[in-house]
């Protein structure tokens, strides 16, 4: 039998400190898996919007305090333009309410700067296939000290995060809304996602109810 050819997958690393940006794409090119990274870099926020614009890198691995905008702004652009991208926030301490942040902002995991090849790798595979990623450290802050309060404020939306939200109010199955919005399934399951994380619901129902108290679902008159 042949060997099995490595399929490439090309990330942006995107980190203030040299060291590091050099250090994880070191890492990545020695991993001995079956997936081979193209990883390119950038310095700030305004390099990584640069590259990400190219539509070459389905994942982001991007520093919390990264020079410019900022890693939550960033992120929060990224995901109304470019939602199918998927970012790793890097970060120095396991602070929940960073992570919480983070989460609120788009990205798909949040791990710390200090993790093991196999973990980052980990992270990659995982936010991929469309699961969110948190290092154990990070995890157990969120455990912890958890989200308690809804959020249910529109201004939190991006446009089309609202577009897919109408939809979901009004009876669309995921497959319709992504041929209305001329979108992939997999990019209407993220924005799902977000909206949910965003309006602190986890339910069909509790979706329905918030629509309610937005507004967004009509009633008929008393």
């Amino acid at each position: 039998m042949g060997v099995r050819a490595k399929s490439l997958l090309r990330i942006l690393v995107a980190d203030q400190h040299p060291i590091i940006r050099a250090g994880i794409k070191a890492l990545l090119a020695e991993t001995s898996s079956w997936q081979q990274y193209e990883v390119d870099l950038a310095e700030t926020t305004e390099e990584a919007i640069a590259v990400i614009a190219s539509g070459q890198h389905p994942v982001v691995v991007m520093e919390y305090h990264l020079p410019g905008r900022g890693c939550i702004k960033a992120t929060e652009m990224i995901m109304t333009r470019w939602p199918q991208v998927c970012v790793i926030v890097l970060t120095d301490t396991d602070d929940g309410a960073l992570a919480e942040r983070a989460i609120r902002a788009g990205a798909m995991g949040c791990i710390l700067r200090n993790v093991s090849l196999d973990i980052l790798v980990m992270a990659i595979r995982t936010v991929m296939a469309g699961k969110r990623f948190y290092s154990n450290e990070i995890a157990q802050q969120l455990l912890t000290h958890p989200a308690s309060r809804k959020y249910e404020d529109l201004e939190r939306l991006t446009r089309r995060e609202r577009e897919v939200l109408t939809f979901i109010l009004n009876g669309y199955t995921d497959k319709q809304i992504s041929v209305e919005l001329s979108i992939s399934k997999r990019t209407v399951d993220k924005h799902r996602q977000h909206i949910n994380y965003k309006l602190g619901t986890r339910t069909p129902l509790e979706l329905i109810q918030a629509g309610l108290r937005l507004g967004l679902v009509k009633v008929p008159p008393e």
